[in-house]
């Protein structure tokens, strides 16, 4: 059987900068002579996989005649798994609704079949139908308990039903499958998803113990998670860790890793300098330090250079630098910052607000109408009838594990609103995943409205991938775009949206 790759994460298990393509489901790509004398190949050895991805690929995995032929191999062959299992996973691959019920028939044959197990999990995620998902792993890992693939997916599906059992499950993963990556992977994401900053210090110190991370990718990653972290917290301990890992034979050349060295070397010297009264010498130090997406480096960088420019008489200096910082990237911490300053220019809180929204109207623009159709009922979800409310839409398809992964966190937030207040809409990119939409609002009790998309209507609501979020005004007005939610920055949604409203 071809060996099965999962390349999406379950839902929850991805990096914030995760996006996915919509799925593109292979055509019919061969002449009918062609395509015949492969669909003889596979009735030569029903056991050989590469024939029958062959006929799949020449036929095209949506064509019903190649449904109608595997039906009717199945039946002739009832005993065969490897029948079922092509078509299963050939629909499986293009992640399409069909699939389920040829994986379920390999189950039937084969009740052992881990990787099936894997494959159905996945696909109840599509579904959302994340309980079922879940004893779809514990059955997989109990057909194969050295399996690290299904230990991992099974330790992370607990994660928002059972913390206790999560933590305890992926903390022990690189103990009980030693040597392998799955290990690494598990010290990521329960550092990564956890709010406790002692868990996050204590799991990337295991991680630290155990791992290479010149050999390890996920290693790697916690160490860089690990360096932000401390970063703001002890600048010095930052620059020890980036200090050490560039003594690792395999990062010595690691672009990140001197870029990270460099950023906490010059807020040390911006610090220093700051001592000795070398205000402006200090803001030309912490500007030269390298611009790091993605990284607690620039929030640390607009705190130390607003505190220099403050310290030589320049409050408004200090002031725009964070108004600007805050207008796009909403935080209670900068905020409380910006009111430090602005109170030195004599500024209340109306007067920030102003000054706020004078920046955001400056790239605000009006979103392209739309009119979709809407999946829950038998009209159309428009735009102009969303008038009045703040409005989040995000582009989305069931098969996309970043979308899932972000789903928990928006209604963490949107929950707190009446349906008076913000619309919550999601556009499916993936038609031919049509079938999964209703029975996964229904399943997952996730509060959006799903509707469905009409590329050439988007207008300037871009769809870069999935996700990709919006949030538009009372007023029709694009205001916030290219954001994401996790368990970190429920707040800064929550600020979003309350300044739309107040506005």
């Amino acid at each position: 059987m071809k060996k099965l790759i999962i390349l999406l994460a379950i839902a929850g298990i991805q990096t914030i900068n995760a996006q996915a393509q919509g799925p593109v489901p292979e055509k019919k790509k061969g002449t009918p002579a062609e395509i015949a004398a492969a669909r003889k190949a596979v009735e030569k050895n029903f056991k050989d996989a590469k024939a029958h991805e062959d006929y799949i690929y020449l036929a095209g995995v949506e064509n019903p005649e190649v449904k109608a032929q595997y039906d009717k191999w199945i039946k002739a062959h009832p005993k065969s798994v490897e029948i079922p299992f092509a078509f299963a996973l050939a629909l499986y691959d293009a992640e399409l609704p069909a699939a389920k019920p040829y994986l379920e028939k390999v189950i039937q044959l084969d009740p052992k079949n881990g990787e099936t197990y894997e494959m159905l999990w996945i696909d109840a995620e599509r579904w959302g139908d994340f309980a079922a998902g879940r004893e779809y792993l514990r059955k997989a890992t109990e057909s194969d308990p050295k399996n690290a693939n299904f230990a991992f997916y099974y330790a992370s599906s607990h994660e928002d039903v059972d913390s206790a059992k999560h933590h305890n499950l992926m903390l022990s993963m690189p103990d009980r499958f030693p040597g392998t990556e799955r290990g690494a992977q598990a010290l990521y994401w329960l550092a990564q998803r956890s709010t406790n900053p002692a868990v996050k210090v204590q799991v990337w110190e295991q991680s630290r113990r155990q791992f290479d991370p010149g050999k390890s990718s996920w290693a790697s990653g916690s160490m860089t998670s690990y360096f932000s972290y401390l970063l703001p917290n002890d600048a010095q301990k930052a620059q020890q860790l980036a200090n050490e890992m560039l003594q690792n034979d395999s990062l010595r050349e690691n672009k990140q890793w001197l870029q990270n060295r460099s950023v906490a070397e010059k807020v040390l010297a911006g610090r220093i300098l700051m001592a000795k009264g070398n205000h402006a010498d200090a803001i030309e130090m912490l500007n030269s330090a390298p611009k790091i997406r993605y990284s607690s480096s620039q929030t640390v960088l607009l705190k130390e250079i607003a505190l220099a420019n403050d310290a030589m008489g320049n409050a408004a200096g200090s002031y725009d630098s964070l108004l600007k910082y805050y207008a796009v990237d909403p935080t209670d911490e900068v905020y409380g910052l910006m009111k430090k300053y602005a109170g030195k220019l004599g500024k209340n809180n109306d007067a920030i607000q102003a000054d706020v929204w004078k920046v955001r109207k400056s790239s605000a623009k009006p979103a392209t109408a739309f009119s979709l159709d809407n999946y829950m009922t038998a009209g159309k979800t428009s735009l102009a009838d969303l008038k009045g409310k703040v409005v989040l839409v995000t582009y989305w398809f069931p098969g996309c594990g970043p979308c899932r992964g972000e789903f928990p966190h928006f209604e963490a937030v949107v929950r707190k609103y009446g349906k008076d207040q913000l619309a919550y809409i999601g556009i499916n990119i993936a038609h031919e995943q049509d079938p999964y939409v209703v029975p996964f609002i229904n399943q997952s009790g996730y509060s959006f409205t799903p509707v469905r998309d009409e590329p050439t209507k988007r207008g300037n609501l871009v769809a870069r991938g999935a996700p990709t979020n919006y949030l538009i005004d009372k007023e029709g007005n694009i205001v916030f775009s290219n954001f994401r939610t996790d368990e970190h920055n429920h707040r800064t949604l929550e600020l979003m949206i309350n300044e739309l409203l107040d506005k």
